[in-house]
């Protein structure tokens, strides 16, 4: 992440901030609390510090040419300017004065820890430090501009790499998902490694229907059954063995995820918001991830559950953003930078999860992505574009599209339908909301209860359960993806389905016409058969998705919200088309019917809308998700159904509550995700959240242990191991004296406890009465032991505020800077510190919400 691609905002919102860090702070860098008395008005001079070429560019004009030469700066991290006492307003670097002991800094400086927030306005300060050496190099010769320009182009090298990855992965889940289903009713004779519709194409006198070819060869046959698909031997064993496989592929995916791979359960989104927003999950994004994430997600769809893989695409293609990132130092060793690669990945998954390159990219815009600059924006196309290019070369269908419910539609709709479209938006809004609800308890109760404790069994009893009730209704009993294509899919000549008897005159003389099929007649009685089996499903479907989303095996929650909605959609579809060829004489439908015989309205399209709206009631998508669909169905025409069933769904969804079911499953994890949608409109302040607060206004208010804090030169190294080994805060103020409370900066436990053991090992005379200094004069006495200089790993230019800054500015900081804490002062002096775990809290707790639910900072 560059600095460069900060919005406006943002850059005003860190001017005026460093604008006003003199008033809040002192000096912060000076070393006695009278120069900062004296000195006060002089600190926007003294002490300047930036993070962007831009922003160095501002200081410049303001003070001067030459006043702040990137040169003259040698930090990790950040650009530290001190003021020395005896030199008025000269500028010096934090050791040209001084040999440190820590000269070369140990390996894991500036890193992080499992389970924490990244400080993006330091990897910021490391990325621009690094983008500066090598631009100076860079007129050293050849080898030093050749190194500039791989440094430019590895960015567009890490996400074609990630690309190709994605849609490589892509092709083979589709692959061995596609067979390994199809393998629940039988096995191809002469290949048993084809699907069953491979299987039939393959054999040049056989032919292909829904009970399949001569070639393939269903379980009962295989067993000694019989050929009689009617018979009740032939139903039995088909029914038994079809429970076999579900439950032996179900069991194998969660023993795959158990053993070998625990964070490759659910569908992943929340998670990669989580970590696309600054959070650190160790081995979330590893190899052992994507391969037991993409076997289980085989598994999973094999197993006939209802679950999809097309959201766990997104996981998958952010593996492998994390995996190729590594290549490339410049974004493996900078967390910032590398979530500008799981961003584009993330677009990727979503391109290779639905054929939709654009609505990849704008699906990690809206959903996913916490911070997309405009070069992000392009790297994420293009991953995206390479995904689906590889994905297209794979052909896992066999159909020359990328996924398997593609249609192609070229039938009008008319301005009437605009109000079932309209009522589609709302019953996915409140589907949605109340899905939400009941599945948010159900997995409340799964964490408290002793079903927490047995995830296997549980995907074992939801297995059974999905399989023997599956099975009895063709609808429920194929792949989701498939049922999905049906009920998008129009009538044609080629249709014998039940869904497609309809009381056709084919004696007339328009049966050879090719409108004579898409023309809307009288429903026959296999149609109301197949209306009340899409009920039956469809309350099955609602049901079963609620209890099986959140099993710990991998899971994704787009199909199955897809499938519902097309269920609702094809039914209101079908009832439409029989009020219209009923009532065609009716002046409402006049235009809808050309003729007494002829009236045109397209069930299959009524699936469509009815999937986007439930979809976006589950997820609370929108330009993304019409995007998406338009891409599925290549038709331009329906724009306008899609868009009012989407924003009606979100809505009427939003106001029964307004999280997305990933939002409600990061709250339920405790995951320290600030979401920058929501709005803040209370009116306190700091002082009112910090921490410590034992008191306002004279009034005592929550008694709170005192801040931990380590001063610049009077601490031992034994109290200073003391200090860390008393408490568990993530880093520690930095004052000049407990007396006096002057802030000098900001210290990192993981940094201290790296450059302790490091002074151990390669520095004579460090004892535990070493005195610790993180100043840059350090008095010389032969007589005490060896002093421990920690001052290069020492944030001399920490963000601070006041006690009475409003928290509705806080927020925003936090949002848009990216903070992890901040440091509360008043008169310069240190009162306490907000961290990002604080506003959360802060936050639920105005909402009425449990404040200890966030579990991490």
């Amino acid at each position: 992440m560059d600095v460069d691609s900060f919005s406006e905002n943002d850059l005003l919102l860190l001017d005026n901030h460093m604008d006003g860090g003199a008033k809040f702070l002192g000096s912060g860098a000076n070393g006695t609390a009278d120069s900062r008395r004296d000195g006060r008005q002089e600190n926007a001079q003294r002490s300047v510090s930036s993070t962007d070429d831009e922003l160095l560019d501002i200081r410049t004009d303001r003070y001067g040419p030459g006043s702040l030469g990137s040169d003259r700066y040698e930090t990790l991290g950040y650009m530290n300017a001190d003021y020395d006492d005896e030199e008025e307003g000269k500028f010096q670097t934090s050791s040209s004065n001084l040999m440190d002991t820590l000269e070369d800094l140990p390996p894991g400086i500036g890193q992080y820890d499992d389970f924490h927030t990244i400080d993006w306005l330091r990897d910021i300060a490391r990325d621009r430090m690094r983008h500066r050496h090598i631009m100076k190099k860079k007129q050293e010769g050849f080898l030093e501009k050749l190194k500039s320009a791989h440094d430019a182009w590895s960015g567009w090298v890490c996400v074609l790499l990630v690309g190709v990855a994605a849609g490589a992965c892509a092709g083979v889940i589709d692959i061995g998902a596609t067979w390994m289903s199809d393998l629940k009713e039988g096995v191809c004779r002469d290949a048993f490694w084809l699907p069953k519709e491979q299987c039939c194409w393959s054999a040049n006198n056989s032919f292909f229907n829904n009970s399949g070819c001569s070639q393939w060869y269903s379980w009962s046959q295989l067993l000694g059954a019989g050929k009689d698909v009617n018979s009740g031997g032939y139903y039995i064993v088909a029914y038994f063995v079809y429970i076999l496989w579900a439950l032996l592929f179900a069991f194998l995916a969660a023993m795959f995820v158990r053993m070998f791979a625990p964070y490759a359960c659910g569908s992943g989104i929340p998670e990669i918001k989580t970590i696309l927003s600054g959070f650190i999950i160790r081995g979330y994004l590893g190899k052992w991830t994507l391969l037991t994430k993409s076997i289980g997600m085989m598994l999973g769809v094999s197993a006939g559950l209802s679950l999809g893989k097309e959201g766990p695409f997104v996981h998958v293609a952010c593996c492998c953003g994390n995996i190729f990132s590594y290549l490339f130092p410049k974004y493996g060793s900078n967390e910032a930078k590398k979530r500008e690669i799981l961003s584009a990945a993330s677009a990727a998954g979503v391109s290779v999860a639905f054929g939709a390159p654009i609505g990849g990219v704008l699906f990690s815009l809206e959903e996913v992505s916490y911070y997309f600059p405009l070069k992000t924006l392009w790297r994420s196309f293009f991953c995206a574009l390479a995904a689906a290019f590889v994905l297209r070369s794979i052909n896992p269908f066999g159909n020359d599209h990328l996924v398997m419910f593609y249609v192609e539609y070229n039938e009008p709709w008319y301005l009437q339908e605009l109000i079932p479209f309209i009522f589609l938006g709302a019953v996915g809004g409140v589907f949605g909301s109340l899905f939400i609800k009941l599945n948010i308890k159900w997995c409340k109760f799964r964490k408290s209860s002793v079903l927490g404790k047995y995830p296997i069994v549980e995907v074992l009893g939801v297995a059974f359960i999905t399989a023997l009730l599956s099975y009895p209704n063709e609808y429920t009993r194929k792949n989701t993806s498939e049922l999905i294509r049906q009920l998008f899919s129009r009538c044609g000549p080629e249709d014998n389905t039940e869904l497609c008897d309809y009381k056709r005159n084919y004696s007339s003389l328009n049966a050879a016409s090719p409108t004579f099929y898409s023309s809307s007649t009288e429903a026959g009685d296999g149609v109301y058969k197949a209306l009340w089996m899409l009920s039956i499903a469809l309350i099955f479907k609602a049901i079963i998705t609620i209890f099986t989303f959140g099993i710990k095996i991998p899971a994704g929650l787009f199909i199955p919200s897809m499938a519902v909605g097309a269920i609702v959609g094809r039914i209101v579809g079908i009832g439409v088309e029989q009020l219209v060829v009923r009532y065609h004489s009716n002046p409402f439908f006049h235009n809808m019917c050309v003729s007494d015989n002829f009236c045109t309205i397209t069930p299959g399209l009524y699936a469509m809308v009815g999937a986007a709206a439930v979809l976006g009631g589950v997820t609370r998508m929108t330009v993304s998700l019409v995007v998406i669909m338009f891409e599925l169905t290549g038709g331009l025409q329906y724009i306008v159904p899609l868009m009012a069933a989407v924003l009606t769904s979100k809505w009427v969804g939003d106001s029964l509550g307004r999280e997305g079911i990933y939002d409600a499953h990061i709250h339920l994890n405790g995951y320290p995700y600030l979401d920058s949608k929501e709005e803040f409109t209370h009116t306190t302040i700091a002082a009112d959240v910090m921490r410590p607060r034992y008191w306002r206004y004279g009034i005592g208010v929550r008694n709170d242990p005192p801040l931990c804090v380590i001063t610049q030169d009077s601490m031992t190294l034994e109290e200073l191991e003391t200090t860390l080994k008393s408490s568990d805060h993530n880093g520690f103020p930095v004052v000049v004296s407990r007396e006096s409370q002057y802030l000098v900066g900001f210290v990192l436990r993981r940094d201290v406890n790296l450059a302790i053991e490091n002074s151990r090992k390669n520095q004579e005379g460090i004892v535990s009465s070493s005195i610790v200094y993180f100043t840059s004069h350090v008095p010389s006495n032969p007589n005490d032991p060896a002093p421990l200089k920690l001052r290069k790993i020492l944030d001399m230019a920490p963000v601070t505020i006041t006690d009475q800054t409003p928290m509705e500015t806080v927020v925003e900081m936090f949002r848009k800077l990216g903070l992890r804490q901040t440091l509360v002062t008043h008169n310069g002096r240190l009162l306490g510190i907000i961290t990002k775990k604080d506003v959360l809290r802060h936050v639920a707790q105005l909402q009425n919400q449990d404040p200890e639910s966030i579990l991490f900072n």
